[in-house]
Order: structure tokens, then sequence, then C-alpha cells
């Protein structure tokens, strides 16, 4: 189920955007979510990247340098190297506070080797500029192409993976606090950038569809799904897993 975190009455969704999305455009009046407290939980913030595929790195650079509110300045790769690299610091280290105060949206290394340095057009300042920018970005590369999310920083492995790779782009980290913020201002960062890491991290509920889908009340799905976990509990089917774990049949 997504991750979601209370806020003013509300929940912002930590995790899982997409799957919100798709329950809402298919009528569904309930879904499941994990809810978690920030406040209580060990929960870290990163980032993912994103691997643009599917056009050449020219024509990539053509329509982002079309897109409104966003600007491009050269930068030897090397440095966007180093400068993705601290995107991976705890929170803090390159935040989104920061990213806001200077204009970066983040960086892109071409498929080819060149660096770029993505900025908002004129260095405005202010989250609204900023942030406008940088979702115009990714909807239009996700538009023109196709979207890899990876940890991967090197540009070479990735290219040995995906033949048809434009390019990698790398954004500066966000805090959580900055996260909250944004979404009490009714703001969104785009999916597929932020990254929570949750201890306790439900998977597998694989709960039936046709209850969510149902005119039943809310307070009526709450039991059944209650029972649904009471029963598994039972069962013996539910196992926590303190350390990480990699699973081979996704």
């Amino acid at each position: 189920p997504p991750v979601a975190a209370p806020l003013g009455g509300k929940y912002i969704i930590l995790d899982g955007a997409t799957r919100l999305t798709a329950f809402r455009r298919l009528g569904y009046p309930h879904m499941i979510l994990h809810v978690v407290d920030l406040e209580k939980r060990q929960v870290r913030l990163d980032t993912w990247r994103h691997a643009v595929r599917g056009l050449s790195p020219d024509e990539l650079l053509r329509l982002l340098r079309e897109t409104p509110g966003l600007a491009l300045t050269p930068r030897p790769a090397e440095s966007l190297v180093q400068l993705s690299s601290a995107a991976s610091a705890p929170d803090g280290a390159g935040s989104a506070s920061q990213a806001g105060a200077h204009s970066t949206v983040g960086s892109l290394i071409t498929a080819d080797g060149r660096g770029f340095l993505l900025h908002t057009a004129g260095h405005e300042t202010g989250d609204a500029d900023w942030l406008a920018a940088l979702n115009q970005m990714v909807e239009g590369y996700g538009r023109w192409g196709q979207v890899e999310r990876t940890m991967t920083a090197e540009v070479s492995l990735l290219a040995a993976q995906y033949a048809d790779l434009a390019a990698l782009v790398s954004f500066p980290l966000f805090t959580t606090g900055e996260i909250l913020a944004l979404a009490a201002r009714g703001r969104t960062v785009p999916a597929g950038i932020t990254r929570f890491i949750i201890p306790g991290r439900v998977l597998r509920l694989n709960a039936p569809l046709e209850m969510l889908a149902g005119d039943a009340p809310l307070a009526v799905k709450q039991d059944w799904l209650e029972d649904l976990l009471r029963d598994r509990l039972a069962r013996r089917q539910i196992r926590y897993y303190e350390e990480p774990v990699v699973l081979l049949d996704e």
C-alpha cells in the first residue's frame, strides 16, 4: 500500500502517488494506506536519479532549452558527479532550501559525457519558480521519452544497460521538513524523485480490490481490513524482517 503521514487533518503521500492517481481514475472511493508517524519512526529521505531514454542527447537538450522557466548552463561533468553524489548526503546537505535559494533544479550528464547545471531561467528565487521549473522539466522528458529511476551516478554503467540512454538527471536532496512544508502549501514535487526509507514497510498485502471498490461505509471497510490482518496473524502469515532483505521474485 502507499505510505502516508498525517498532516493538518489530512495525509501526505510519501510513496505511491502513481498508485493513488490510478485508484482515483478508476473511481475507487477508498484505498488502503500504510500510515507512519514521522516523529516516532526513523524515516530517512533520499532522492532517485532519472535515466532518460528513447531520444538522442541533442534532442533532449533542445527540448529542455525550450521548457519555460528552465535554463541550462554547461559545466564539467566531473563537477556534476560530485554535485549529484552530495544528493545522497544526510538531511540538510544539498537541501532543497539551498536549491531554492540558488535556483538550482538539478544537474544533467548526457550519454556522451556533456554536463549541464539545471536552474530557473533568470535566476529567480522562491519555491514557486524553481518548483514550477522542476515539475515542467520532469513532466516534459517523461512525455518525450522513457524514464528509469536509478540510484546509480555512473553514466557509463547506465549507457551499457540502456542503448538508447539520453542523459542522467540528478536532483538536490529534499529534507522531510521541506516536503511537509510544500505539501501544507498545496505544492508537490514530481513523482519518482523523493525516496523515503521506511523501517517496517508493509509489502504484499494483496487485499481484494472488490471491497475497496464497493460502496460500503468506510467504518465497515476498516473492520474488514482489521479482520483480514487478524486472520493472517493467526495463520502466521505475517513476518517482520528487522534486517534489510533482498527479494528475488519481484
